[in-house]
């Protein structure tokens, strides 16, 4: 439960930011954007999300997980299962080999010059 609790404090966290500055570009360029697309390396975490149940473990979650719940049901939020091997931000996060290293940077660079060359 440990992981999942901090994954689901580190989206909760995500999305509040996420919401902020939607509510800014949305204000600044007066466009709407489509629903935010949040990847996810834990199972547990999005099955808590998609079926959730209450238990006295899990109490102090409850506003989170029906929040985050809410705003995936009304699709401003999206979420996707992806395997750790391809999740970027545990570049910054997790201790590996130089390869997954190397091979996570060169993800992180090319989405950067993606968005670049998109005007991003």
């Amino acid at each position: 439960m440990y992981s999942t609790e901090s994954e689901l404090n580190a989206l909760s966290d995500g999305e509040q930011e996420n919401q902020w500055l939607s509510f800014l570009i949305e204000e600044l360029w007066k466009t709407n954007l489509p629903p935010t697309l949040f990847c996810v390396d834990n199972k547990g975490l999005l099955e808590k999300l998609k079926n959730f149940g209450s238990n006295s473990k899990t109490k102090h979650l409850d506003i989170k997980i029906k929040s985050l719940r809410d705003k995936f049901k009304k699709k401003l939020i999206d979420m996707k299962l992806i395997s750790s091997d391809n999740m970027i931000a545990d570049l910054l996060t997790k201790s590996a080999p130089h390869e997954s290293v190397k091979k996570l940077q060169d993800k992180c660079f090319s989405v950067l010059t993606t968005s670049i060359k998109e005007g991003c």
